[in-house]
């Protein structure tokens, strides 16, 4: 997380006053926080500090979890459901507000062509918070392998999360994201969103 959030930024910023480069745009996340209960949301959080301080003409995105063909959010839970009886969900009562990818495109492309969104940060959700549980089971349904959702305490979640962070591969589940499900995941409403960006 620090390397890819954190450092890299730091190194763009440098890279971009070498070359003389001052407008980005930059992707972090809905939820990013200092004092966020996941490193990603830490990480995420300082990130954006990093870059606000370097003096560019920043654009800030927030996205809440982004789906799409192929993404690894919905795509993961209908393969689980395709694989298991039954669905064991640690914070199954968490809310996102999930943001199709295109929508995230076209905000990166409407700010980059109005010069007015520099020192701005917007919050990119969809028009709709669920929970998580009540996501699962839409991947479920729409794959063609709706499976029961068990709700698991975020305390019993993670012994399955730590093993699953173990496995070869990318990780299905981690410590962090569980860690991350401890606070909701959509708009606070005290920042623009897709609607001021005209999408």
């Amino acid at each position: 997380f620090q390397r890819a959030h954190v450092e890299l930024p730091r190194r763009l910023a440098r890279a971009m006053h070498a070359t003389g480069v001052h407008r980005l745009v930059h992707i972090s996340a809905l939820g990013a926080s200092a004092d966020g209960p996941s490193r990603y949301q830490r990480s995420k959080a300082a990130g954006e500090a990093v870059l606000c301080e370097a003096g560019l003409e920043l654009t800030l995105l927030r996205p809440s979890v982004m789906f799409g063909a192929g993404d690894n959010f919905f795509n993961l839970f209908a393969r689980l459901q395709a694989a298991m009886p039954l669905m064991l969900l640690p914070g199954a009562t968490s809310r996102l507000q999930p943001v199709w990818v295109g929508d995230v495109a076209r905000a990166v492309l409407r700010c980059l062509q109005d010069p007015a969104t520099a020192g701005q940060t917007y919050e990119l959700a969809g028009p709709r918070a669920y929970t998580l549980r009540e996501l699962v089971q839409i991947a479920g349904r729409l794959s063609g392998h709706p499976r029961p959702v068990i709700g698991l305490p975020l305390a019993l979640g993670y012994p399955q999360a730590l093993l699953l962070q173990c496995l070869p591969g990318e990780p299905l589940m981690s410590t962090d994201n569980l860690a991350s499900l401890q606070v909701d995941n959509v708009a606070s409403g005290q920042l623009p969103g897709l609607a001021e960006l005209g999408i």
